[in-house]
């Protein structure tokens, strides 16, 4: 038997497909995706070498993702030619082999296309050629060692390089822990499974950074995150432009980092317990390579680094029994912060169409999506209506591992919160000259999974400013503690997608179980000891997976204090490279150094640096 797998991420050229990562570590590899909105994309194509002419038996991994409606359906073309079978419908909801019937190939070479039909994200993860009858494998390990054999990928990855410093993640904290540890002269890996950097501030996803910097203890832990460039316009939690451009120039301006992006952590080699390399493959091939360091740094807000490293992590709520807090529910549940597709409308001046959606969310009323004020500037900038943080899905679920299955619950909420508004609101004149301008598809997420350093922060520490010796980044946000909203659960439960915070006037008469009120905070100094596992011991962390209860993290998240506390993270690594130590020792014995450095950085590290 012969066959040839082709990835569909690593087509030459996309077209107006994009890559979606998000499910690799659950699914098993990056696909592409058609997001159209409602009009078909551009198709995706690439050349193949033919191994040999004949026939040749063509099967399509892909899934029906709102089943059994088939939204994202989509053709594939050989060598310009339509095959008859329609991909993206059929089956259970499932990623699948789907089977293309025969094909003949008479050349040494073929062009293939992915056409979309719809425009609706349909999604195709490879397609395979067979010179003979076999099924390929349907999944797990079994599917894995088949892809490794068809792509010749190695038992061991080769090895890119030694560094010291390895930081997982692109995001404010990653950017700020890579740039600011190369300012302090070390060699720096920073591994990225976007194309962009930025994390949730990336044109990808569009949230506004918010947050403190130049406050006490230590103002110029902010001065990495100053340059990123956090003061773009915003409107309704939603970041109406991006400057990924100018966040990428500022990384590659470094000559001590080497920027892997589009690379996906995908395993952990240990030496006890500690980490010893990593290895991240390609999300546009699958071409592994390893990373050593004898420091490695978790910035991927999942936690991703640390889960495969064996470090200890929590998720959902703490009980008030076990934390003490009073802002902690009676007992502990599995409800996390959710998770936001931004999405906006633009004004045309125009009437135009929205198809029908079906598969959509039944949206039947404004109550069952207008359940807050909606978001009507005076069409700000062009945009008649902004999706703001408010939609948002995935309470009940593991944004880590069900990232899929979120993202694609938030888009048949707004596909069909659209099609009611376009097609049979009673005040549908309203929107007839708006038009959907952008949804995103990489979920915006607030909280995942977070890893238990020395010290854990909990309300108490921040609402009693109580002191530690190490404090190191100050947090300004208040406890910003979403919820579903009940008046959505009530058509939607368990399926909400949308939320209400403490600082809704309507929380307290509609959650009654948790004390509701706005929170403030007085800027409090975190302790450096949230920065590090306590059971891995060359692992730092910064983000939003850093050790914290629930109700801790809430202060904490946002992106200004989380770019805050990479920067302490790059400054902690260079006093463990001066004395080759761990991260723990840092605070046990080197304590005063690290204080002494976040005051004072030294040359190379501009004091008040400013975006241009």
């Amino acid at each position: 038997m012969t066959c040839l797998l082709i990835e569909a991420e690593s087509f030459t050229d996309l077209g107006g497909w994009v890559v979606d990562q998000q499910a690799m570590d659950a699914m098993g590899s990056p696909f592409l995706l058609a997001h159209g909105l409602g009009e078909p994309v551009a198709p995706a194509r690439t050349t193949i070498a033919v191994p040999a002419a004949g026939t040749w038996r063509l099967w399509v991994r892909t899934r029906d993702w709102a089943p059994p409606h088939g939204p994202g359906a989509f053709r594939v073309r050989i060598d310009g030619k339509p095959l008859p079978v329609v991909f993206g419908s059929g089956g259970d909801g499932r990623w699948a082999w789907h089977d293309g019937g025969t094909v003949a190939l008479a050349g040494a070479s073929a062009v293939l296309e992915l056409e979309d039909l719809a425009g609706f994200d349909g999604r195709c993860d490879a397609l395979l050629l067979c010179d003979d009858g076999s099924v390929p494998p349907a999944g797990g390990t079994e599917l894995a060692a088949f892809r490794r054999r068809c792509l010749g990928l190695p038992a061991r990855a080769p090895t890119r390089g030694r560094y010291d410093l390895v930081v997982a993640g692109g995001g404010y904290a990653g950017i700020c822990a890579a740039i600011t540890a190369a300012r302090h002269g070390l060699r720096v890996a920073l591994v990225q499974d976007r194309p962009v950097l930025g994390g949730n501030a990336s044109a990808e996803v569009r949230v506004g950074p918010i947050g403190g910097t130049d406050l006490p203890p230590f103002p110029r832990n902010g001065e990495v995150v100053r340059q990123l460039g956090a003061g773009a316009a915003a409107s309704g939690g939603v970041r109406l432009d991006g400057n990924d451009t100018q966040v990428l120039a500022l990384v590659r301006a470094e000559p001590g980092i080497d920027l892997l992006l589009e690379h996906r952590l995908v395993a952990v080699e240990r030496d006890g317990a500690r980490i010893a390399a990593v290895v991240a493959a390609s999300t546009r091939g699958g071409v592994e390579c390893r990373l050593e360091a004898p420091l490695f740094a978790d910035c991927t807000g999942d936690a991703s680094l640390g889960v495969l490293a064996g470090a200890a992590w929590m998720s959902g709520r703490e009980g008030r029994g076990q934390t003490g807090e009073s802002l902690a529910p009676d007992q502990a549940d599995g409800l996390r912060l959710g998770n936001t597709l931004f999405w906006h409308a633009v004004a045309t001046g125009t009437p135009s169409a929205f198809p029908a959606c079906p598969w959509a969310l039944p949206i039947a009323s404004d109550e069952h999506w207008q359940v807050s004020p909606p978001k009507w500037p005076a069409r700000l900038a062009g945009k008649a209506f902004v999706g703001g943080w408010n939609w948002e899905t995935g309470f009940h679920q593991d944004a880590a591992s069900e990232a899929e299955a979120i993202r694609d619950h938030a888009l048949r909420a707004i596909y069909g919160t659209w099609d009611w508004l376009k097609n049979r609101s009673p005040e549908r004149a309203r929107y007839a000259d708006a038009r959907l301008g952008w949804v995103g598809w990489v979920l915006g997420k607030r909280e995942t999974r977070r890893l238990v350093g020395d010290v854990v922060l909990c309300q108490q520490d921040l609402e009693e400013q109580r002191p530690h010796p190490d404090a190191c980044v100050t947090a300004t946000w208040y406890f910003d503690l979403h919820f579903p909203h009940p008046d959505n659960g009530r058509h939607f439960p368990g399926g909400e997608f949308r939320s209400l915070a403490y600082d809704d006037p309507a929380f307290e008469q509609l959650r009654g179980d948790i004390p509701g009120r706005y929170t403030e905070i007085r800027p409090y100094a975190l302790p450096y000891r949230c920065l590090y596992a306590r059971d891995v011991p060359n692992l730092f962390m910064a983000g939003r997976n850093i050790s914290c209860t629930h109700v801790g993290l809430a202060p904490v998240r946002t992106m200004m204090t989380t770019g805050m506390m990479g920067t302490v993270v790059g400054r902690a690594a260079l006093v463990c490279r001066r004395h080759r130590c761990d991260p723990r020792a840092v605070y046990t014995d080197h304590l005063a150094e690290l204080l002494g450095l976040l005051a004072d950085p030294g040359r190379g590290h501009p004091k008040g640096a400013t975006p241009p």
